[in-house]
């Protein structure tokens, strides 16, 4: 296909792409292309896919197969770090008993299990307390504090958690246990010096590591603890290989949706390695149950392992994600795999129920109009208020924060958009007293908000988001990389796909054009029958596979279900090989699409 050619084809799809996006192609650098083929002796297709990436052709290797020893930091360019291997250390040595408190989500559970498993292989005595998400809320609270002060630990660590919650760090303070805090949630405000606090997203951390999560946080810590205990006579024989536990952190690190750059990067490349071994047994029982008979990838991690173990959490009791990761028990563990399956299933039909009618009061009350989406509602369910407003984020491509209440008190997530922080504008609303409490990063906050105040917070995130977005450029460009045919969707491509992986923020998936086609037999599927699945045709009778994930929601999927036997389609779409139940076949996860000419 002739660049001329393509150029007409994205002027013509800026018109009628139904999801309002301006398809546009990537400008390959061919000599870029060209020297990164002839340095690393890589194929044209990967060469091609490598050049539209901003990567320094020299850090080209360190890319395609990072290594954590390339990106690990001086651990004592983090704030506290001496100080936080110092007394654990002192632990590990006179075998204190520990206390952990963790969030309930991926990062905090993953984050809970890898310090559990560390600890214990030195035979220190350790607990962990998760908040219940409904009766609790999110971090540490003083009935909490109380629990664990009854079992008197000498040190309680937080992790996920804990950043901003000044009040109840002065109750501990008054049952004199010593305190280490683990957490990445975004703070402006200064900390007691008597507590120990890890975290490169307050003003006291000049690391530049504020993209790690928690659990690739506690790594660092305990990789120098680890250094710090080699050097020691003692312990320079049988101590445990922190790079063991890589799958926990990579699981924490997908899932928690941070920048998949650097360090990040290289925690889930070699996480997923460890992933394939199938040591953590309670992995292995999962990926058994649910036939995925093949060796994970970022995707499998965060769409199915990732759901599943925050289902506990959200709809269940949050200590049986916990339970997953640590236990050895195959017989327990085949019972907890059943019970998350069945919570996720009830979570997605919550979640289903909560975001219609979200759908619902938006469209009344014309929400859709404004710069942020703000929402809510008595009685919605708290586990999966965040997720609910993630697709609402997504399908309005706008900042978007939901709220429910049984009392007078709304407590609620938010979910924002690239450019916009949204941790940053909880944490502004709070130091105005016009939320209780809240916290979170540029992408995901919480927070808790009087009921008398819910206008004057409504009126607050809209001006933020309004100031913020005259700062960014409009951009509704859906960029490709190339436009193929279903015949070029072959293994070469794969390998090229999968060479350049793990995707997630800040590395996408290659998008490919895929032009007039026909559909053939769309149907419903998934558990809750909101995905939209059919097979692509082309002029040459070839078919392939294809998906559009909560297809329902949005134009794309309903105009294919009303116009499929009448219209050719073109598609902006991502290519993956899948393996499911002992099949393998190529398919295509539709993101973009074009209603095309009429069938003769």
């Amino acid at each position: 296909m002739n660049l001329e050619y393509k150029k007409n084809i994205s002027e013509n799809f800026n018109k009628f792409s139904l999801l309002k996006k301006n398809w546009v192609k990537k400008e390959i650098n061919s000599r870029l292309a060209l020297a990164i083929s002839q340095k690393y002796s890589l194929s044209n297709i990967i060469s091609s896919l490598l050049s539209t990436r901003s990567i320094d052709i020299d850090k080209i290797k360190n890319f395609l197969k990072p290594n954590i020893e390339d990106f690990f930091p001086d651990p004592l360019i983090f704030n506290d770090m001496d100080k936080a291997a110092e007394r654990l250390i002192k632990v590990i040595k006179n075998k204190e008993k520990v206390a952990i408190l963790g969030d309930y989500d991926v990062d905090g559970l993953t984050s809970i299990v890898l310090l559990k498993k560390y600890l214990k292989l030195f035979g220190v005595d350790v607990f962990s307390y998760i908040p219940d998400r409904i009766k609790e809320g999110y971090g540490p609270n003083k009935n909490a504090i109380d629990k664990i002060k009854s079992k008197d630990p000498n040190l309680l660590i937080m992790l996920d958690c804990g950043t901003n919650s000044h009040e109840i760090i002065s109750y501990i303070r008054n049952y004199k246990i010593d305190l280490i805090i683990i957490d990445h949630h975004k703070s402006n405000e200064k900390h007691l010096n008597e507590v120990i606090l890890i975290n490169p997203n307050t003003i006291y951390d000049t690391s530049g590591y504020n993209f790690l999560c928690s659990v690739g946080l506690l790594f660092v810590v305990l990789h120098y603890v680890q250094t710090l205990l080699k050097k020691d006579n003692v312990y320079k024989k049988d101590l445990p290989e922190v790079k063991s536990f890589l799958d926990l952190v990579a699981l924490g690190t997908v899932c928690d949706v941070v920048p998949l750059i650097d360090l990040n990067r290289a925690f889930v490349y070699q996480g997923l390695k460890i992933f394939a071994k199938r040591s953590n047994i309670g992995l292995k029982i999962l990926s058994d149950d649910s036939q995925l008979n093949k060796k994970p990838n970022e995707e499998d991690l965060g769409f199915f392992f990732g759901p599943r173990i925050n289902s506990g959490g959200r709809v269940g009791k949050p200590d049986i994600g916990e339970d997953l990761l640590l236990s050895n028990d195959e017989d327990k563990l085949s019972i907890i795999v059943k019970q998350l399956n069945t919570l996720n299933y009830q979570r997605k039909l919550i979640e289903d129920k909560v975001y219609e009618e979200s759908l619902k009061k938006i469209f009344e009350e014309k929400k859709f109009n404004q710069n942020s989406i703000f929402i809510y509602k008595d009685n919605w369910h708290e586990g999966v208020i965040g997720i609910v407003a993630s697709r609402l984020k997504d399908k309005f491509n706008k900042p978007s924060i939901i709220l429910t209440s049984n009392k007078d008190i709304y407590k609620g997530s938010g979910r924002s958009i690239t450019g916009i922080d949204i941790g940053l504008l909880v944490l502004k609303a709070k130091k105005e007293n016009i939320i209780i409490n809240g916290g979170g990063h540029q992408m995901a906050s919480g927070l808790s908000i009087k009921k008398e105040n819910l206008n004057l917070f409504a009126d607050f995130f809209e001006n933020y988001v309004k100031e913020q977005k005259t700062k960014l450029k409009k951009n509704d460009n859906l960029y490709y990389d190339e436009a193929i045919s279903i015949k070029g969707i072959n293994d070469e491509l794969i390998e090229a796909i999968d060479a350049i992986s793990p995707y997630g923020v800040s590395n996408s998936k290659p998008k490919f054009l895929i032009s007039n086609v026909r559909i053939i037999k769309p149907k419903c599927v998934g558990e809750t029958k909101k995905h939209l699945s059919f097979l692509v045709k082309d002029s040459t009778n070839k078919t392939i596979k294809a998906i559009i994930f909560n297809g329902l929601d949005n134009d794309l999927g309903k105009t294919i279900l009303s116009n499929y036997k009448k219209n050719l389609f073109s598609f902006i779409t991502f290519v993956k090989q899948s393996n499911w139940k002992n099949k393998i076949y190529f398919e295509l996860i539709i993101e973009d699409g074009v209603l095309e000419k009429v069938i003769i």
